[in-house]
């Protein structure tokens, strides 16, 4: 079943549609939220733990209640008065008050329990809360933060807005946050991804058609990777699995449309040319007997504005052409990405490529595919938004480049990673600080381009590609000494374990 990744509007939505759509009452949607966190919470729980559960006004705080009864265990509640609990939160509550092995405290008394019990579990607000956290609510969560317990939140961490992940003036701190049905949007970015120290998604009996009519986020984990693999079938050839172009190099950057190349080959390309400045050729043909070599003229390093020419001869013999990789912030780079256009096939912008179209991006508007894989930073040059902006909002910044130029897949890189095209998402959610380095962005984008020529399919190969590159820096070194080479020889295990798993 495939996770996704809503704003709070969406999520609520998907809520009412299952309630009023598809007849399933909120009570029985309760029930599978409390009965799936109950067996995710006794797997934290030793014999003899004292927990405490904080329940809100409003039906998060009845999913506490409810999983305050399911527990079967002793366990002290704190809740709010019935008059102002939801008509669901009533209902549980009605359910519990008798209950033998539940001990309901004060705000007094719980304030002082929060210096001695062992787990505590957050069901004060869920993803509605729109105002600020104060009076009562704040102490409390200030008490929550300053306890040594196990804190378990339930959907979303009380005090963090669902879709933005800013803190509404306090906000808990958990060690587990259980979402329900979806992944919010605001658990990733900002503050979120601060307070939530760790994730885990269960469902509640939302349909999941519901989801893929509202075209919302997909997780990208290993299911919908294996899903995406394209197959290689035993009796392809070379012709079968595609033809890439690669350009790219200079003089001082001849490593990185070599670390591309070694990724696009290793990733399952037919066959491989490179385009490189003249002065590099002779490097290039030493560092790989795989790819075929051509060139064009170069000054001062680079490619010269000339290049172009020998650039032109090759329209109409590739599958998929990628531009970018090492080949600094020229004049010469402008030119060979417009001329890399009028080779009319799938083009990968990569690096130097994407500060290279900001001048015209109405060049984005082809009737081909396009794949961009920036960072943070070069998106700056794709949009008309700062760097502060795109990292408040990377959802909104993908979601509006992807409406405005609908043959473009986007691959936007950070600690997460958003891959849009049209209406369509996937989030990466695999923070690895050994791709903080220079030369993982060209290996990403050779792995691209090999299995876009197995798929032919510009969203597919950018997904499956993230995924697979992410994949490739879990190894057992420390992050800090990670090599561009240890990613590449990596690639070949991942692949396995994907067809296998």
């Amino acid at each position: 079943m495939k996770t996704t990744i809503c704003t709070a509007a969406q999520a609520r939505l998907a809520d009412k549609t299952a309630i009023h759509e598809h007849k399933i009452p909120s009570l029985i949607l309760m029930e599978h939220a409390a009965l799936g966190c109950t067996k995710i919470i006794q797997n934290h729980l030793q014999p003899g733990d004292q927990v405490l559960i904080l329940c809100g006004p409003g039906n998060n705080g009845g999913d506490g209640l409810a999983i305050a009864r399911l527990l079967h265990r002793p366990c002290i509640v704190y809740a709010p008065k019935v008059s102002s609990m939801s008509n669901d939160e009533r209902i549980q509550w009605a359910m519990l008050e008798k209950n033998e092995q539940v001990h309901f405290s004060s705000f007094k008394e719980t304030l002082s329990l929060l210096q001695s019990v062992d787990v505590v579990i957050d069901a004060l607000f869920g993803n509605g809360l729109s105002r600020d956290i104060e009076g009562d609510y704040k102490t409390l969560t200030e008490a929550v933060n300053a306890s040594d317990a196990y804190v378990i939140s339930i959907d979303i961490n009380s005090g963090l807005d669902a879709t933005s992940g800013k803190i509404l003036n306090a906000c808990i701190i958990s060690d587990l946050t259980i979402c329900l049905d979806c992944i919010k949007t605001g658990q990733l970015i900002n503050e979120g991804k601060k307070v939530c120290s760790k994730l885990e998604c269960i469902p509640i009996g939302i349909p999941q058609t519901i989801h893929r009519d509202a075209k919302t986020a997909i997780l990208l984990d290993p299911m919908e990777a294996k899903h995406l693999l394209p197959q290689r079938p035993d009796d392809g050839h070379k012709g079968t699995f595609g033809k890439a172009l690669m350009i790219g190099g200079s003089y001082s950057m001849h490593g990185a449309i070599t670390m591309a190349a070694r990724a696009c080959y290793q990733s399952g390309i037919g066959t491989l040319t490179c385009f490189v400045p003249d002065c590099i050729h002779d490097i290039l043909a030493q560092k790989m007997e795989f790819a075929m070599l051509k060139s064009g003229e170069d000054k001062n390093g680079y490619f010269s504005n000339t290049a172009i020419e020998a650039l032109a001869k090759e329209t109409g013999k590739y599958d998929i052409v990628t531009i970018g990789n090492g080949m600094g912030q020229q004049e010469s780079t402008k030119k060979l990405v417009q001329k890399a256009l009028q080779l009319s096939t799938c083009t990968l912008f990569d690096a130097d490529a994407c500060w290279a179209i900001r001048e015209h991006p109405e060049l984005l508007r082809q009737d081909f595919s396009i794949i961009l894989t920036p960072h943070i930073k070069e998106m700056t040059y794709l949009c008309h938004r700062s760097l502060s902006e795109i990292l408040q909002d990377p959802f909104g910044t993908v979601q509006e480049f992807c409406a405005s130029y609908p043959n473009c897949t986007l691959v936007l890189k950070s600690d997460i990673t958003l891959i849009g095209h049209k209406d369509q998402m996937y989030v990466l959610h695999q923070p690895n600080s050994a791709l903080a380095k220079g030369g993982s962005g060209d290996i990403l984008c050779g792995i691209i381009a090999g299995l876009y020529g197995q798929c032919r399919n510009a969203f597919q190969a950018a997904a499956v590609g993230t995924y697979i590159h992410s994949c490739c820096a879990k190894q057992k070194k420390d992050p800090a000494c990670f090599m561009p080479e240890d990613l590449i020889h990596q690639i070949p295990n991942v692949f396995q374990s994907l067809r296998e798993g």
